[in-house]
């Protein structure tokens, strides 16, 4: 672990990115004769150790046009501090948004990538220029700052959706206003510690002035949000706005930017950086939130006292072993040395939709876990109910009795605390009391129709609550629009009606699962492409790169069934889910893993 702080000196309020031997080689420049008769430099003990003399014979002298910048081996404490607020704001807004329709698909989606790519903008300053200083460490407190601002907006955040009130989004937008502006001035402090380098001066310009107008443009979009208005009663009028897209376009239009700049001008790229590690680390902190994300679902189902069946163990099992497969498929690919600085670049911003389909596969896997555990609680209470039904009985009101005995023991009677199923509760008992009076009245005339059809509707409302109940206990619930319009359809809001509207969110979730696990395959395999050192460009490597991608894209095809109802219902009602996952990623280890058998040299002709 590197860190800034040379104790034996004090901390300046400025401190330059320059390596400090290239700043006394410029100011002293050697003189170089080439018919002299130099004789090889020996340290003096009393002016250098041997260690630091035998580093400073490798390192190579800049020149007036290219510069030498401080480089570190590892990531600075102050970067690793900087990741914690990362995985904070991580770790907090996946436990409050619960992805049950498209619309929080998107918003997920969108608020990781803001939170991705302002990360990203920051260690793409820090790997090349960040030097420890009294300013870098107020810059880096405002960094901080602006990464708690991500937590405050994390639990508001509903973009797109109608809302009385825009504030926090404005809010937000200064936030990311200043966060460029504050990145710009700490490349114009590189800039006037390395203009005296005249190659350094153009793309450092073109990185301040990107920087400067993004700031600019997040600064104007606080004026585009709609303000606040009023109806006759001095009531707020719900409003809507797509403001929040600008929000998108600049961060990935600045990040292209500041890479395109980096890529063409090779005097401020990432070589001899710790850029490798610092996504490596990243992409390992993201495997270990889908670690605590499985912890999550499998505390979900334990504090409910559900009883454990092999089915779920094996689902999480394989959940685990999905991410280490994951790991695997990684690092067992990450190269730290050098690859091209161009090839370096786009494989660090590669990282940006790999990061994305990884914590969208983590999270869809702890769902699938909680999926599998409540379609067998689900048959064990319909069959439980089925039983019931079929016994004979004296009265309506020991049926209910007994109806009330089983779904309790089944679901109110496992609620978990903190879980308010007092509506659920109530309407069980509304029903309840429908069915003793209709029980009764068929008990009297089988035929009575009109006993009939609230014996119906009424055993549909009590399925409804304890299904409601069941998966609320799992903490999974139907999302307010969906219910909503359910509700304003004018159909009788049945057993089937809620059962469905709980299968389209699950069916959602498979589907971003097997789209996103088959996705990370494929850009694993562009990133090993672009890492391959050249002493392993030969022909085995290309075709373990090309079935990795080519399983990908196959397990990505999965999501393809909700075309097929018939196939759908019996491959979501299986275990086999995760393990399908788990298969593809298994037989990718180990087609990494073998090589070609003896005799066969797999070659690029």
């Amino acid at each position: 672990m590197a860190h800034h702080v040379d104790e034996t000196r004090p901390l300046s309020f400025f401190a330059s990115p320059l390596h400090e031997h290239a700043d006394t080689i410029l100011e002293n420049p050697p003189s170089y004769h080439p018919h002299a008769d130099h004789k090889p430099l020996r340290p003096q003990h009393n002016q250098h150790d041997s260690a630091d003399f035998e580093q400073l014979q490798h390192v190579e002298p800049p020149s007036h046009d290219r510069p030498e910048f401080h480089r570190h081996a590892e990531a600075t404490t102050a970067e690793l501090f900087y990741d914690l607020f990362f995985v904070a704001n991580l770790t907090t807004f996946t436990s409050l948004i619960e992805i049950n329709d498209q619309n929080s698909l998107t918003s997920y989606i969108g608020f990781f990538s803001l939170l991705w790519l302002t990360w990203y903008q920051v260690s793409l300053y820090d790997v090349r220029f960040s030097a420890d200083s009294v300013f870098e460490r107020i810059a880096k407190s405002i960094h901080f700052g602006i990464m708690v601002g991500f937590a405050v907006i994390g639990p508001q955040w509903h973009p797109g959706q109608a809302s009385e009130d825009f504030k926090v989004y404005r809010t937000f937008s200064i936030a990311l206003a200043v966060s460029r502006a504050t990145l710009a001035v700490q490349y114009t402090i590189t800039l006037m510690y390395t203009k005296k380098f005249q190659k350094t001066v153009l793309p450092l310009a073109l990185v301040i002035a990107s920087t400067s107008l993004a700031a600019i443009l997040y600064g104007a979009l606080y004026r585009a949000f709609p303000s606040e208005k009023l109806d006759g009663n001095g009531n707020p009028i719900l409003q809507q706005s797509n403001v929040y897209i600008a929000w998108y376009v600049i961060a990935i239009l600045e990040t292209l930017l500041t890479v395109a700049v980096s890529c063409i001008w090779r005097v401020i790229s990432f070589k001899g950086t710790h850029l490798v590690q610092r996504m490596s680390l990243l992409t390992l902190i993201i495997l270990g939130e889908g670690i605590i994300v499985v912890c999550k679902a499998i505390s979900k189902i334990v504090k409910n006292d559900y009883l454990w069946s092999s089915s779920v163990i094996g689902q999480i099992i394989g959940a685990v072993l999905v991410i280490y497969f994951l790991y695997m498929l990684y690092f067992d690919r990450l190269h730290e040395e050098h690859f091209g600085s161009i090839k370096q670049q786009i494989w660090s911003f590669n990282h940006f939709p790999l990061h994305i389909v990884l914590v969208l596969v983590l999270q869809g896997i702890s769902l699938l876990i909680i999926w599998t555990q409540a379609m067998q609680l689900m048959t064990a209470l319909y069959s439980s109910v089925d039983q019931v039904e079929a016994s004979k009985f004296t009265n309506g009101t020991e049926l209910a009795q007994t109806l009330n005995s089983t779904i309790f023991s089944q679901t109110f009677g496992v609620m978990p605390k903190g879980v308010d199923a007092s509506k659920a509760f109530k309407d069980a008992n509304t029903a309840l009391g429908h069915i003793t009076e209709a029980y009764d009245f068929l008990a009297i005339d089988k035929n009575n129709q009109t006993a009939q059809d609230e014996y119906i509707d009424a055993m549909n409302d009590l399925m409804s609550a304890a299904t409601t109940t069941l998966f609320d206990s799992l903490s999974v619930s139907i999302s307010e629009h969906r219910m909503e319009k359910l509700k304003n359809s004018g159909v009788r809001i049945d057993f089937q009606a809620v059962f469905d509207q709980y299968t389209k969110f699950f069916q959602l979730v498979v589907s971003y699962v097997f789209i996103s696990g088959g996705l990370s395959l494929i850009v694993m395999s562009i990133l090993g492409y672009l890492s391959l050192p050249s002493r392993q460009r030969i022909m085995g490597q290309y075709v373990r790169l090309l079935i990795n991608f080519f399983a990908g894209f196959g397990l990505a095809l999965v999501a393809a069934i909700k075309y097929n109802p018939r196939f759908k219902a019996n491959y979501m009602s299986s275990a086999w889910m995760i393990p399908t996952i788990l298969l593809v990623y298994f037989a990718c280890v180990v087609v990494n893993m073998v090589s070609a058998p003896k005799g066969i040299k797999l070659r690029r002709s």
